[in-house]
């Protein structure tokens, strides 16, 4: 089973339903114990999470803790799964503008050009880890 559809399942709605309202390309990360959390977009931008009781909708977060990166998230509205059905617009606009606010930190890296999220940028040279391994002989 996908984690959009593992996501889906605890909404208690169908696949197709959960990614007009929120999405597609949910995956589980490791959050704090007793909660499920899943993230989406390359890089991260929304998160979704679950602790057995609602549903949240929050910011990722993520920090390096020496060479794991721990999933942290700012929660900005909780919902429940009859608003994933009849409140989709409301719900795909406020997942919207979390991702607008996380993609405010993303990065262009100046040497492969590509984006990263600021947890994935080296320092403020602005060059992507991949780029400082290569080209500075960093590692992590």
């Amino acid at each position: 089973m996908s984690d959009t559809a593992e996501l889906a399942g605890l909404l208690g709605v169908g696949a197709d339903v959960l990614v007009r309202a929120l999405g597609d390309g949910w995956t589980e990360v490791a959050g704090p114990p007793h909660e499920r959390w899943f993230v989406s977009g390359r890089p991260v931008q929304v998160a979704v999470g679950w602790d057995g009781f609602g549903f949240t909708l929050a910011r990722p977060e993520p920090r390096w803790s020496g060479n794991e990166l721990v999933w942290e998230f700012a929660a900005e509205r909780g919902f429940g799964s009859d608003e994933v059905v009849y409140e989709r617009a409301v719900l795909a606009e406020a997942a919207e503008e979390v991702a607008r606010r996380r993609r405010r930190t993303f990065r262009w890296c100046p040497v492969c050009r590509e984006v990263n999220a600021r947890e994935h940028v080296h320092d403020n040279t602005g060059l992507c880890m991949r780029c400082a391994e290569r080209h500075l002989g960093v590692t992590y």
